[in-house]
C-alpha cells in the first residue's frame, strides 16, 4: 500500500485472509482484477457510500462494485424489496411474473429494443450477441475496438490491452483470432478498410471504453458505424453492460440518439445482483424461439439456470423505480463533474501534467500523458501508470477506496462532504507525489 505521510491503517486481518485464500483460489482471488499488491482488502460490510474491511477500517467507496451500484450500497428500497421476495423463494427455474415485468421495464427504456433475452452476466450477453449477428448475416467476421473489453468469452478475447496485436490470453482455438479484427477508436478509415476486406457479421463497441480508461466514441464515429453497418447488412452492437442505465434512463444510445441493432446490458440493471442480457429488434430474435424454427436455423441465445430469477428481477425493478422517481442522474453527474473539475484545478495549481477522463458519474485522472489522449493505447502506454497506482494507494490509506488504476464512480448516496474530503485528500496526495518526485 501507499507509503505517504498518512499512516497506513492496520490491515492484518485482510492480509491473513488473503494468505489463506491462496490455498483456495489461484493467486488468492477468484477475479484477477481484484488483486492488489501486497493483498486485496477483505470487506465485511457495505452501506450507503461506505465499505468496512475486516479490520474495522471504513472507506468511502468509489469503485462501487465494478461501477454497478449507482444507488450506493444497500439502498433501503432495494433491500426491503429483496428481503420480502426471499421469503417467497430465491429462484424457481420456471417463468415468473416478476421476471416478465423486469423484462418489460427494460424494453421500455431501450429506444432500440423490441425483444430481449436474459443471461447471468455481461460476458454471456456479448457472446450471444455475436452469435446472433453471425447467424443472421451468414458472415463470420466481427469487428471490435482496440481496448474494448466485452467479458471473457472466447470470441472477443482479442486486442484488450496494448500491444493490441499480441494475444490477450492463451488457451484459445487458433482460428478465433482470424475472425475477430480490431480497429483504433474513432478511426473511420481503419473500419472502412476492414469492412472492405472481410465479410463482416457485426461491429461491437462500447460507447465508452471503461477498460480503456474511459475513452469515448465520438458521436460522429458512432453515426458512421450506424450508417456503414446498415449499408452492408451487418449488425451494430452496443455493449452497454457498464453504461446501461448509468448515463441516462435509456442508457448511452438514448443520450446520443443512435439506435444499434443489438444492445448488451448488465451491472446497474441488476440492482446489485447478477444479471446480463441482450435486447434488440424483434426479427433478430426469431431464430431463438423454442418452437417453429428449423433445426438448421435455430440459434441458442440467452438462458442459463439462474436467468430470470425473481431475486434479481426484484432488485432490478426496485432500482429502475428509484432511477425513474429520484434525481439520481442529475445528482451523480453534477457531483462527478465536481470531482473532475476539482482534480483539474488541483493538477493546475500544483503544476502536474494530467488529464481527467470520464463522463456522467465516472472519473479517472491520468498522469503525465505525452500529448492529449485520443486513443486507448496511449492511456496504457503513454501515461504514468505507476503514479496513478500510488495516487490511489494513498487515497485508500486516507479512507477513499478506488480499485487502483481503475475508473471511479459517484453513487446517489455519496455525500457532498465525502466528495469535498476526497478532493482535499487528493490535493495532499498530489503534493506528496510531487515532493517525492513521483510526479
Amino acid at each position: 500500500m501507499g507509503s505517504g505521510g498518512n499512516t497506513t491503517p492496520d490491515r492484518s486481518g485482510s492480509e491473513q485472509l488473503h494468505e489463506s485464500a491462496t490455498e483456495v483460489f489461484p493467486g488468492g482471488v477468484s477475479h484477477n482484477i481484484r488483486y492488489h499488491d501486497p493483498h486485496p482488502l477483505y470487506v465485511d460490510h457495505a452501506t450507503g457510500a461506505t465499505i468496512r474491511d475486516v479490520d474495522g477500517n471504513e472507506y468511502v467507496d468509489y469503485w462501487m462494485n465494478h461501477q454497478t451500484s449507482i444507488l450506493g450500497h444497500a439502498y433501503p428500497d432495494v433491500v426491503e424489496a429483496v428481503q420480502a421476495q426471499a421469503a417467497d423463494g430465491l429462484h424457481y427455474g420456471i417463468p415468473n411474473e416478476l421476471g416478465l415485468e423486469f423484462g418489460r421495464q427494460i424494453l421500455q427504456r431501450f429506444p432500440s429494443a423490441e425483444r430481449l433475452r436474459f443471461s447471468s452476466s455481461g460476458t454471456e450477453a456479448t457472446m450471444y450477441a455475436v452469435r446472433i449477428a453471425r447467424a443472421t448475416t451468414g458472415n463470420s467476421h466481427i469487428l471490435k475496438a482496440e481496448g474494448g473489453w466485452h467479458g471473457g468469452n472466447t470470441d472477443l478475447s482479442k486486442a484488450v490491452h496494448s500491444p493490441f496485436d499480441q494475444p490477450t490470453t492463451s488457451g484459445l482455438p487458433p482460428d478465433v483470432a482470424d475472425h475477430v479484427h480490431a480497429f483504433p477508436l474513432n478511426d473511420e478509415a481503419a473500419v472502412t478498410e476492414l469492412l472492405e476486406t472481410y465479410d463482416v457479421a457485426g461491429i461491437i463497441v462500447e460507447p465508452m471504453l471503461l477498460a480503456g480508461g474511459g475513452m469515448q466514441c465520438t458521436e460522429s464515429f458512432l453515426d458512421f458505424l450506424r450508417a456503414e453497418t446498415r449499408a452492408r447488412d451487418a449488425m451494430l452492437i452496443f455493449d452497454e453492460v457498464v453504461t446501461g442505465f448509468r448515463v441516462s434512463p435509456g442508457s448511452y444510445q438514448a443520450r446520443i440518439g443512435i439506435e444499434p441493432d443489438l444492445t448488451t446490458f448488465g451491472k446497474v440493471a441488476g440492482g446489485g445482483l447478477p444479471v446480463g442480457g441482450l435486447a434488440g429488434r424483434e426479427d433478430l430474435f426469431e431464430s431463438t424461439k423454442p418452437v417453429g424454427v428449423p433445426a438448421d436455423e435455430a440459434v441458442l441465445a440467452g438462458g442459463g439456470t439462474f436467468t430470470m430469477n425473481p431475486m434479481t428481477a426484484t432488485a432490478g425493478l426496485a432500482t429502475l423505480e428509484v432511477l425513474e422517481e429520484k434525481p439520481v442522474y442529475e445528482y451523480t453527474e453534477s457531483q462527478s463533474e465536481r470531482v473532475r473539475a476539482g482534480f483539474a484545478e488541483i493538477f493546475a495549481d500544483l503544476g502536474v501534467e494530467a488529464e481527467v477522463l470520464g463522463t456522467s458519474s465516472l472519473f479517472l485522472p491520468v498522469f503525465q500523458p505525452e500529448e492529449p489522449l485520443t486513443d486507448v493505447g496511449a492511456v496504457e502506454t503513454e501515461t504514468n501508470r505507476s503514479a496513478l497506482l500510488e495516487f490511489h494507494d494513498r487515497l485508500i490509506d486516507r479512507g477513499h477506496y478506488h480499485l487502483p488504476g481503475h475508473m471511479g464512480s459517484i453513487s446517489f448516496q455519496t455525500t457532498e462532504a465525502q466528495i469535498e474530503d476526497l478532493l482535499e485528500s487528493s490535493r495532499d496526495v498530489v503534493r506528496e507525489l510531487t515532493t517525492e518526485d513521483i510526479l
